[in-house]
């Protein structure tokens, strides 16, 4: 039973359709564009290198408990492409 004071309001009708936004989401990193991000990305890979924080895994598929990125392919330059495998706790 409705109390007394009560009025029930009725909804209001939209004129047009509401238009629902698409989401694409991205799969993969996306590359580098300019000269300049080329270069910071390049370094950052060196970086990596030098400090020991980019190994390949061994034959069983380890890598040492200082890796925190995977050598995943040894460019013929030298440069090489890493991922992302594990955070580094200190």
């Amino acid at each position: 039973m409705p109390k007394k004071g009560s009025k029930k309001k009725k909804a209001a009708k939209r004129s047009s359709p509401v238009k629902k936004a698409k989401l694409t989401l991205q799969t993969s990193t996306p590359v580098p564009q300019d000269a300049a991000s080329q270069a910071a990305s390049d370094r950052f890979v060196k970086d990596l290198l030098v400090r020991g924080e980019a190994a390949e895994p061994t034959p069983e598929g380890k890598l040492p408990l200082r890796a925190t990125h995977a050598i995943t392919r040894k460019n013929p330059d030298g440069t090489a492409q890493v991922e992302r495998v594990r955070f580094k706790a200190f």
